[in-house]
């Protein structure tokens, strides 16, 4: 890889990833990530330590045992903006056994109806939940959403489970027998709520969703013989770039966020309601000077991913622009970022 020289000019974090696009033409993309402090209810500010990318990711537990608490910092592009909430929720009252958590970014919004533990157990006539049990605080996880796994379904290589979260808890396998004190969800959809015991609802959450999931999956074309002998190593002809944006549904916008959007979070912080703007600030701009004075290329970068972290009370932005590189990695010289417009709060030279 070219180590080139980079100048940043912004207060935020830069990084600058040298890969491929889908037809495997070199390209540049420079990363911008802004971590903010949540002060008080109502109000943002640039915190004094700056988060770096999270380019392998982060899981709640093991991965391949556990959901994706951060995605990997590191696609190339996203044709949208992902909005992520982490957190807890929290009841109105004490002793409440549900309670709605919701966000609000712009024209996003989504509501998610969370109750206390749960289980079935074996009525007069048919299976019946127990009654919520009142909670302090219950995890936004996709491990507390309606999904998991089945063995007894499973045969032979194929898994009983719900594709559309593995991680998930209440999935049993539709031809096996009632089984006592299986837990519900705690995460659900207000407007299709459990009802049987046999419901398979469309799991709920605000966390980013695997790529080996439903419905994200569906977007990563098809891998078949005639993608093995006439199209490897490059992505399939029906791969679609919808494949990188890894929010919930719901929370993945028709374009980019522009910044300036008012952001209301309701019941997922211990501060009680949420309400606050996202910086209104221009779109960060990448310079890259080409080896030999072969010219600059520019692009400004897309707000494409917004994470709100309630349980730390930071909300992290970021920024790509891609620049494709005809001339291939090498030929980068330098590469500068900055914010037009904005006072320069930080100017570094470092080596990439």
């Amino acid at each position: 890889m070219p180590h080139p020289e980079i100048t940043n000019k912004t207060p935020f974090v830069v990084e600058p990833l040298y890969l491929n696009d889908e037809e495997f033409v070199p390209v540049l993309t420079l990363v911008v990530k802004a971590t903010y402090d949540i002060v008080g209810n109502q109000q943002l500010r640039l915190a004094d330590e700056q988060a770096p990318l999270c380019l392998a990711g982060e899981y709640w537990g093991e991965p391949g045992e556990s959901s994706l608490k951060y995605e990997p910092e590191c696609v190339y592009f996203k044709p949208a903006a992902d909005i992520v909430l982490i957190g807890h929720a929290y009841p109105e009252r004490k002793n409440d056994a549900s309670v709605k958590v919701g966000i609000r970014v712009g024209p996003a919004r989504k509501i998610v109806q969370v109750f206390g533990d749960r289980q079935w157990t074996m009525g007069p006539s048919h299976p019946i939940a127990t009654a919520p049990a009142p909670f302090e605080k219950i995890p936004l996880i996709y491990e507390r959403a309606f999904g998991g796994k089945d063995p007894r379904g499973d045969d032979g290589e194929k898994i009983s489970q719900e594709s559309r979260n593995p991680m998930g808890v209440g999935y049993r396998d539709p031809l096996e027998d009632f089984e006592e004190g299986v837990p519900l969800p705690n995460l659900e959809n207000p407007d299709d709520l459990i009802r049987a015991y046999n419901d398979a609802p469309a799991p709920v959450g605000f966390g980013f969703i695997e790529g080996h999931w439903e419905p994200r999956i569906k977007y990563a074309g098809t891998y078949d013989d005639t993608w093995e002998k006439t199209r490897k190593p490059l992505l399939p002809f029906d791969f679609s770039k919808k494949f990188y944006n890894a929010a919930s549904p719901g929370l993945v916008l028709d374009g980019y966020l522009a910044g300036n959007e008012e952001v209301t979070i309701v019941n997922a912080s211990p501060r009680g309601r949420l309400q606050f703007f996202l910086p209104n600030l221009p779109a960060p701009e990448c310079h890259v000077q080409l080896q030999g004075g072969a010219g600059v290329l520019r692009d400004k970068g897309e707000l494409d991913t917004l994470i709100v972290n309630t349980d730390e009370h930071k909300v992290f932005l970021i920024w790509r622009c891609v620049i494709p590189l005809d001339g291939g990695f090498n030929s980068v010289a330098e590469i500068n970022a900055q914010i037009p417009g904005v006072e320069v709060m930080k100017h570094v030279k470092l080596e990439s």
